[in-house]
């Protein structure tokens, strides 16, 4: 039998019965005929399972499981498997399953959406059972596509504007199919995204009747998921080109970064370099958050600071104005995180120091005296701590527990100790050591390393 074959329609299952002892002997009255619960029912006939519906990756080998299947003489189950409906772009059939295990045959989906499997088994009296379905749902595995516009441009009124999203990509090097459209237009103008020629292709156009901001947008389809669309604004102008506002580099901060922080619109500019104004705006705050438009100390500046509450991502808005024309908005988010979230930064004291003397001694009736061994000093950088994580700025703290070693700068990265002065000794190595504790630390954690100092100092004569 061919294990893929669909079975004959109407094909009924056929009944086999099981023997039934000639005698069952029970003791008490015969109403207690079915005392035994535990008598298992007579099979009846061949059941197909084609096991549980489960989910799949297109182009990743899925595994049916028709082995809780059962029939009643003991035989091995025969397996019939055929695809009752698959995807519309499918070409998966029944010939398509491998059966290696004719009862966990397997397959590789090459399509999105449902696959329905029907199982039949037979014995071998050739009883058949009653089929049993199982779908399949199967899903892509196949990143998003990126759609590209081509960048920003500047065009004049009644001009062709050319758009090119050729630089649109696919991960997985799929054609692509695009989608342009006009997402905004100057106030007053009445075009729309009928407007756009060739708006299916990856270079389109449409020709501006106004002077302002147009913005396009345009959207690519791998044929099986949509791209994010991409947004480029047509400045059109009719002598006077609008400015353009820059809200600077969205970023996520440090957890150390101050509840006031300074927004930067600096990199705005007018081409034709006349003086220009400028407007902020919060677009959102996080959940929670009680900070709004009030927070700014002042919207109209260039570099206005914001007075950030709680984590989370806050977006601004930036326009600016040449006293004629009006920018299109720019956009920035800022993500401030959590002080709970901050890594420590790492303390480094840098290397071991040493001091060395021998200064000289004299003789005077068989007595010698040396000269004392000299203050000196020694010069420790702990300018290689750092904070790899956050690139918080450190605050630096230098100890020495016995106070006779003086600390010249105690809060510096870099900073000169001075040992003192001591009596020297002929012919014997004098050596006294410190160490010496560093401390860094961020706005909310500290480490610690420390060095070693260590002065060397023997009285010497020379005859």
């Amino acid at each position: 039998m061919n294990l893929l074959a669909r079975p004959l329609a109407g094909l009924a299952p056929l009944l086999v019965l099981a023997a039934l002892p000639a005698f069952v002997s029970c003791t008490g009255s015969t109403d207690k005929l079915n005392h035994d619960t535990n008598t298992p029912a007579a099979c009846t006939g061949p059941v197909a399972n084609a096991g549980v519906s489960g989910t799949g990756s297109k182009g990743v080998k899925y595994t049916l499981d028709g082995s809780a299947s059962t029939v009643c003489d003991g035989s091995t189950p025969t397996y019939s498997w055929d695809v009752m409906s698959a995807p519309t772009d499918s070409n998966i059939t029944s010939s398509s399953l491998s059966i290696i295990n004719p009862a966990q045959p397997s397959f590789t989906p090459d399509a999105v959406g449902s696959y329905v499997f029907s199982l039949t088994v037979s014995d071998a009296s050739g009883n058949v059972s009653a089929a049993s379905l199982v779908v399949v749902t199967v899903s892509s595995t196949s990143a998003k596509p990126i759609a590209n516009c081509g960048g920003d441009q500047s065009a004049d009124v009644s001009a062709r504007v050319d758009l090119d999203g050729s630089a649109s990509s696919d991960p997985e090097g799929a054609a692509l199919k695009y989608a342009w459209t006009l997402s905004s237009t100057p106030d007053g103008d009445t075009m729309g995204s009928s407007d756009v020629y060739n708006a299916s292709s990856a270079h389109a156009s449409f020709v501006p009747d106004m002077a302002g901001v147009y913005i396009v947008a345009l959207a690519v389809s791998d044929g099986e998921s949509w791209s994010d669309p991409a947004y480029c604004s047509i400045k059109v102008g009719s002598g006077n080109l609008p400015p353009v506002a820059d809200a600077g580099t969205s970023k996520a901060l440090s957890p150390c970064t101050e509840h006031h922080y300074a927004l930067d619109g600096y990199g705005s500019y007018d081409p034709e370099g006349a003086p220009i104004t400028y407007a902020w705006t919060v677009v959102s705050v996080p959940a929670g958050s009680t900070s709004s438009q009030s927070s700014f100390n002042d919207a109209t500046l260039p570099n206005p600071t914001f007075a950030w509450d709680i984590p989370g991502d806050y977006t601004f808005e930036l326009q600016v104005n040449d006293g004629t024309q009006v920018s299109a908005p720019d956009v920035v988010v800022l993500t401030f995180h959590d002080v709970a979230d901050n890594s420590p930064p790492i303390a480094n004291a840098g290397s071991d120091q040493t001091i060395s003397h021998d200064p000289d001694c004299t003789t005077a009736s068989y007595t010698f005296t040396c000269d004392d061994c000299p203050s000196d000093d020694a010069t420790l950088d702990g300018t290689a701590s750092d904070d790899p994580v956050d690139g918080d700025t450190l605050q630096f703290d230098w100890t020495e527990s016995t106070g006779t070693l003086a600390i010249e700068s105690p809060n510096s990265a870099k900073t000169r100790v001075i040992a003192p002065s001591f009596p020297a000794e002929r012919n014997v190595a004098e050596t006294k050591s410190w160490t010496v504790g560093l401390a860094v630390s961020d706005c909310a954690d500290t480490t610690t390393d420390s060095v070693t100092v260590t002065y060397t100092c023997t009285g010497t004569y020379s005859p």
